[in-house]
């Protein structure tokens, strides 16, 4: 086979990710997505339970690339309407021809701003260059150093579910603590207390700069979008597992007590916290699905909880502590092998909910057009997960206007949004299949910011702009 040269490799990546049949005007997307169904088969104690993994496989036809080099006088006279629409507020930003590096236009994008959500593209970019994304994480339960003591050992994994049967869960393919439990049972160990291990992690549980309404939201916004963050929790700590914005418990470890004292069938056994002893007997464990699919979940559904995760399985692979302060470290520490200037970034946990994050513009073009070029190629990972516009994720209900509607189906992006701060980031194919990467802030935001980010980054998607 002959070797795939870099303009094709950027084709390949655009045709992978948005697979569209356009007739009658409708645009219909292909879903390669697999089953959300986690195996609830029993095995043995000292056999991990591997849910089938849901990551869709790839639907590769190359599209045909233009030389067309766009310039920054075409780019600007396409989109002089979007650039002048006021809602844009206190707008910054970048756009990037990734194929020739090229900076096409560039407005205070190296000020540090609050990235929001856009943030995850750095935890993203952090994962992919540290830890093996096939790995995944482990939620064991071993015996305890105490006669009916058993010990339920947190590993990171937030996605494990405590779901009853026919409920769905906010993450698809997810292990199930039944699994677990099924384990445990069939030990013959006789349980009189439970005790949690959360040691896998260090630090505070909430990050500077989060507020502790975001676990439960408001009388009048039952939403939650954060928890205390245990490496030990079922469901993200959602108290429904099957909404995403479900209020939170608050309290995740002792939640997932709970949950295998249900289901091992003693609900009223003790429950304290403790640490497991070294060699322990292992009585069961299940597995997570492997890194690269959980951050493709993160970012589609801009999953705090899980974001910070995967963070804090930067920290373990760089050396640092599992903590809010070694994963901000690792994560910079990342960027700086990939050459990318850290001048001015200030992160303060890895999902970008932190009032106190800053990270310029520039930074979020800059790996963007990494991964769009596959360089290092495990970065095209980064892109599976972004939400298609008008289709999934935190995109599904927008582009539905008559300014933004071009970009429906074409634009894939990262959002985000704290406090007057809203931010896009990603990427489309113009009218010349050249693939063009943005990253947007607008603060002292109004209700037709949102719009307006979109329609200029639908603008790109009708621009030749050579």
């Amino acid at each position: 086979m002959a070797p795939v040269t870099r303009s094709r490799r950027i084709g390949i990546i655009a045709a992978a990710v948005v697979v569209a049949l356009v007739a009658v005007g409708v645009v219909v997307f292909v879903s390669t997505r697999g089953s959300s169904t986690a195996s609830s088969t029993s095995t043995s104690a000292t056999e991990v339970v591997d849910p089938p993994v849901t990551g869709p496989p790839a639907r590769i036809a190359p599209m045909a690339i233009s030389d067309k080099i766009p310039s920054t006088a075409g780019l600007e006279s396409q989109l002089a309407a979007q650039f002048a629409n006021p809602a844009l507020a206190q707008f910054s930003g970048v756009i990037i021809d990734p194929e020739s590096g090229t900076v096409l236009w560039n407005q205070n994008s190296t000020a540090p701003q609050l990235p929001a959500s856009t943030a995850k593209l750095l935890t993203g970019t952090a994962l992919l260059t540290s830890v093996d994304p096939t790995s995944k994480f482990v939620t064991k339960v071993v015996k305890g150093d105490q006669e009916g003591d058993i010990v339920l050992v947190g590993g990171g994994d937030v996605t494990l579910s405590a779901r009853a049967d026919g409920v769905d869960t906010v993450y698809k393919g997810a292990p199930l603590m039944s699994d677990l439990a099924a384990q445990v049972r069939a030990s013959g160990v006789e349980v009189k207390r439970i005790v949690l291990d959360t040691d896998y992690w260090t630090g505070p549980d909430l990050a500077d700069g989060w507020q502790t309404g975001d676990i439960r939201g408001t009388p009048t916004v039952a939403q939650g979008y954060i928890t205390r963050m245990s490496p030990l929790m079922v469901d993200g700590d959602r108290e429904d597992p099957a909404n995403e914005n479900s209020i939170r418990t608050g309290d995740p470890a002792t939640t997932a007590g709970k949950a295998l004292a249900r289901m091992i069938g003693q609900p009223d056994v003790t429950i304290v916290d403790g640490t497991a002893p070294e060699d322990a007997q292992v009585l069961g464990q299940v597995s997570s699905q492997p890194m690269s699919v959980l951050l493709a979940q993160a970012l589609e559904n801009s999953d705090n909880v899980l974001a910070e995760a995967l963070a804090r399985q930067v920290a373990i692979a760089r050396g640092a502590p599992p903590s809010f302060d070694g994963a901000s470290a690792a994560m910079l520490e990342a960027l700086e092998d990939l050459k990318i200037d850290t001048i001015g970034i200030e992160m303060y946990d890895g999902s970008g909910l932190s009032t106190k994050d800053q990270v310029p513009p520039s930074v979020m073009g800059q790996v963007v057009a990494l991964a769009v070029k596959g360089d290092p190629p495990a970065l095209r990972n980064l892109l599976t997960g972004m939400p298609v516009a008008g289709v999934s994720g935190s995109l599904a209900d927008r582009y539905q206007d008559d300014a933004s509607r071009a970009g429906a189906g074409w634009v894939r992006a990262k959002t985000g949004s704290v406090q007057l701060t809203y931010a896009l980031a990603g990427y489309v194919p113009d009218v010349d299949n050249r693939i063009l990467v943005f990253a947007f802030v607008s603060n002292g935001v109004s209700s037709g910011t949102r719009p307006a980010l979109d329609a200029l980054a639908a603008g790109l998607r009708g621009c030749g702009c050579a």
